[in-house]
């Protein structure tokens, strides 16, 4: 064949060359053609993830921007006075919105059946009952004015959900679902928006129950933990008023016959009450130690004689600061450790629990008072919490509003080389930080979110030197901010930390309560009002 084609050079292919050229052009066809088509897909997938990623972007974007407060108003009224949208990038699509080609929604999320479902939230109508508004907003005017609806109960509590269908983005159109949690379970707790404290979100107490005794100390104080103290105070008492009673029998005193036994009980509601902490560090070993003083001086019954006080103590009242003998007004305890670290542990936290006496209502001269000696510069979380005493009722609203204690903190910044720090204290911080359920009243437990802030403790931040000579010393709001103080209890719904996560889906999602199939991504992030 090949003779023959030196022969002629003009002659063709034969069949068989055909067949195979046809064969390697077909299967390099083929495989061209999937190559684009595979091509296609993916550049259309990644069109589609990018688009969605913008939007998602967009509406995160959106919400840190705004207060939380005004986010539901966007969700709930769209439209402001102005005829623009309040969430900005949609007010190209506004026409859609009119129209009702883009949906802007508050919804609220329902399980059951198997499933979730999202349901439209119940807006102010004219006479309708503010109770039963499930929006997150109450505007009584179509949005021109407007007040936050904190959702307090039931599985949504400080839970949202806003709905977006139908958005355009380029060539795209996706439903989203932004979701905001601020309740417990949402886990968080870093630092607020100015940086002074940590954040926390319905962290009324601790739990004792979930943490470990190797690092944590924990001193709770029984309600009547002081009992047999006062009755020993009450016998000296009643020695001291015989006596004074036997020596003025001679006198033919008209009243030494009508002295009753004073009531450890009443006389315990009128005793200053001082509990001691003292942290200290030794060869690796840290302690925590208590001890309580009692001084009941100043007692006297109401309407009694002059025996009927116990005043009649021969230390004169200075029973906390001397000891003076037969002085039968004070009872002062020794110091007992309530902690020891193990070895290679580290004391972290102290708890300490306490039941207020709501006879101490002055703000000078309280009678409850709680004192922390941390000269030794012990970096430690310092938990100062009120129970509530159920069996008795206590405490009502009006006790907690005029109830007064005294908190202090001693340190030696000398020993931190911080000599200076009073100069200018907004710039300093302890080594010890306070977290207390103090000046929140805590009298109705089924509205924790509403609890009122209120004015229950003079607190004092005290410098020692290493001598135990008082220094300088920052009081009240300046000595929170030297310690770092943060409540234990909730802010404010509308002025909380929320875990954000707006999710983008396939355009009808929606419809079809947002399946996990039609989601295209996912935007996680944090809202800090």
């Amino acid at each position: 064949m090949n003779e023959q084609k030196r022969k002629n050079p003009n002659a063709g292919m034969t069949l068989l060359e055909v067949i195979i050229a046809v064969s390697i052009f077909s299967i390099t066809a083929i495989v061209l053609l999937q190559a684009f088509v595979t091509s296609g897909r993916i550049n259309r997938k990644s069109n589609l993830y990018l688009e969605a990623t913008t939007a998602a972007q967009n509406i995160m974007e959106e919400v840190k921007a705004k207060t939380f407060e005004e986010v539901s108003l966007a969700f709930n009224y769209p439209f402001d006075l102005n005829g623009d949208t309040r969430i900005s990038f949609l007010n190209p699509q506004k026409d859609k919105i009119k129209s009702g080609e883009l949906g802007i929604r508050e919804v609220l999320k329902a399980s059951g059946n198997g499933g979730t479902t999202y349901n439209s939230v119940s807006q102010y109508r004219d006479g309708m009952d503010e109770s039963k508004v499930t929006a997150s907003v109450i505007s009584t005017d179509g949005g021109k004015t407007y007040k936050f609806n904190p959702r307090k109960k039931g599985s949504n509590a400080s839970k949202y959900y806003f709905e977006l269908t139908n958005v355009t983005v380029n060539h795209e159109s996706f439903d989203a679902l932004a979701e905001f949690d601020g309740s417990e379970s949402s886990g968080y707790k870093e630092k607020t928006v100015t940086g002074t404290g940590d954040g926390k979100n319905d962290y009324l107490a601790p739990k004792i129950s979930d943490m470990d005794s190797k690092t944590n100390a924990f001193l709770i104080m029984p309600r009547n933990w002081d009992e047999e103290a006062m009755q020993q105070m009450v016998a000296g008492q009643k020695s001291a008023a015989v006596e004074a009673m036997n020596t003025d029998a001679g006198s033919n005193a008209t009243d030494s016959d009508t002295y009753q036994p004073l009531d450890w009980k009443d006389v315990y509601k009128y005793t200053k009450r001082t509990l001691h902490i003292k942290i200290e560090e030794s060869g690796g070993t840290v302690r925590a130690e208590a001890r309580y003083v009692l001084s009941a001086y100043d007692y006297k019954k109401s309407g009694g004689t002059k025996y009927e006080t116990m005043s009649l103590c021969p230390c004169g009242g200075k029973g906390e600061d001397e000891d003076v003998s037969g002085c039968f007004c004070t009872y002062k305890s020794a110091y007992v450790p309530f902690y020891s670290s193990e070895t290679g542990e580290a004391l972290k936290n102290i708890f300490i629990f306490y039941y207020p006496n709501y006879n101490s209502t002055s703000a000078t001269n309280p009678y409850d008072k709680i004192i922390l000696d941390n000269t030794t510069n012990y970096e430690v979380s310092f938990y100062v919490t009120k129970q509530r005493d159920d069996t008795n009722n206590e405490p009502t609203s009006a006790q907690e509003a005029q109830y007064r204690m005294s908190l202090i903190i001693n340190e030696n910044p000398a020993a931190r080389n911080k000599s200076n720090w009073s100069t200018n204290p907004s710039l300093y911080k302890a080594v010890t930080k306070l977290r207390t359920n103090l000046d929140y009243n805590i009298s109705d437990m089924d509205e924790v979110l509403n609890r009122p802030k209120i004015s229950q403790m003079s607190l004092t931040y005290q410098a020692v030197n290493n001598k135990g000579i008082n220094g300088a010393k920052v009081t009240n709001a300046s000595a929170k901010k030297v310690l770092d103080c943060n409540s234990l209890d909730d802010r404010d719904a509308e002025d909380r930390i929320y875990t954000a996560k707006v999710s983008v889906y396939k355009a009808g999602a929606a419809a079809k309560n947002f399946p996990d199939s039609d989601l295209v991504v996912t935007l996680d992030g944090a809202k800090e009002d």
